[in-house]
């Protein structure tokens, strides 16, 4: 690295130091803590005995690395049967598993949009907005959860399409599903549907959004990393469209396929959600979220509206949010305090993430050291 780029390389390092935005990992223990209000693991699937058997089993079969990439060795029995549970599960034709949520979205995107104007949720997550800066096309952000604007933007006969998260990831609430059906019925418009933090948490069998979508939707992507517990990503579509991505999307060609393990895993976890026990999980974490709610508004803080675990105290000042986390984290309590650029200007939070297996204590003392702070 030359001198002048390495001082610009410091100078921004310093500048962001300097600042209440530096980032810093915090190390987590391999116990887990029962004031987790961080971890995106809903249904707490991730310590299921179900999901650790059949992820014991599959090392015992497969040993840990899956060996290389997809198209090369790292295909196994596993990945397959993963992808055609996955595709019976959300009435698809086909489904390809990628590494990370980033990766499938930004691959499929890059890949498969190739036409017409994109319209994206201003809110959309940063591995939408990548990918599609990514395309060259023209693009067009639309204010958030604002989808039925769009009529008056898009005609019969464009090849458009309209991009957007189901369950959003920093403020919790739900694409307007009405909206988009009635878009629909004036355009040629296709939608691509992420909705990470929707499956599995939410509706019949846990399809969420996308199971009242299901008929408008083209393409969906969705990542193991909440309700399932681990971690991966998954694209669902035609077979024309996931074929494509086999062939074409650099994503997915040149990555190692993760491990059978885990792919292992992952389809038990599947087998929960769609099962009365992943009911029960839902049902269990609907009422979590409903006590949290009725407790925390008591307390008169700027919670953002959401029905989903992803629960949001707007707070505003950067400084004073990581000061709030620090004496959480103190207390015992893990949250995530979320800075710009991840949310907008002025709208710095903590962000309370809810599991099913809270309990209503745990809430409780919870908000005993919120009362504390305030």
């Amino acid at each position: 690295m030359n001198s002048s780029n390495r001082h610009g390389f410091m100078t921004r390092l310093d500048e962001r130091r300097e600042s209440s935005r530096f980032r810093r990992r915090q190390t987590r223990t391999a116990t887990a803590i029962e004031q987790q209000f961080a971890s995106n693991d809903y249904l707490s699937l991730s310590q299921h005995p179900h999901v650790l058997k059949a992820a014991k089993d599959a090392l015992d079969r497969w040993g840990f690395g899956s060996g290389g990439s997809p198209l090369l060795s790292g295909y196994s029995n596993a990945h397959r049967e993963l992808e055609e549970a996955l595709a019976e599960w959300l009435d698809v034709e086909a489904v390809v598993l990628f590494n990370s949520g980033f990766a499938a979205n930004h691959g499929t995107i890059s890949t498969l949009i190739q036409t017409g104007t994109i319209y994206f949720d201003r809110l959309s997550h940063a591995s939408l907005i990548d990918g599609i800066r990514s395309t060259k096309r023209r693009f067009k952000r639309f204010e958030h959860n604002r989808i039925a604007d769009l009529s008056a933007e898009l005609t019969p006969t464009a090849e458009d399409w309209v991009v957007s998260e189901g369950t959003f990831s920093m403020d919790g609430d739900r694409i307007p599903e009405q909206e988009l059906r009635e878009l629909q019925q004036h355009s040629k418009v296709s939608v691509l549907l992420d909705d990470a933090h929707g499956l599995g948490v939410w509706g019949e069998q846990g399809l969420a959004s996308y199971g009242a979508l299901r008929d408008n939707i083209r393409l969906l992507t969705g990542t193991f990393g909440k309700a399932f517990g681990a971690s991966g990503a998954f694209v669902a579509g035609s077979g024309d469209d996931i074929e494509e991505l086999i062939q074409f999307c650099r994503e997915y060609i040149y990555s190692t396929a993760f491990a059978p393990a885990q792919a292992a895993a992952i389809q038990a976890a599947l087998t929960v959600i769609r099962s009365d026990e992943g009911a029960e999980l839902r049902a269990r974490l609907a009422h979590i979220i409903d006590d949290f709610k009725d407790q925390v508004q008591q307390r008169q803080l700027n919670l953002i509206a959401s029905d989903s675990p992803i629960q949001s105290w707007v707070v505003g000042d950067d400084q004073q949010v990581m000061l709030l986390k620090q004496q959480l984290q103190q207390a015992g309590f893990a949250v995530s305090a979320v800075r710009p650029p991840t949310v907008p200007e002025g709208s710095a939070r903590i962000r309370f993430s809810l599991q099913a297996q809270r309990q209503t204590q745990h809430i409780a003392a919870l908000c005993q050291q919120l009362d504390k702070l305030s």
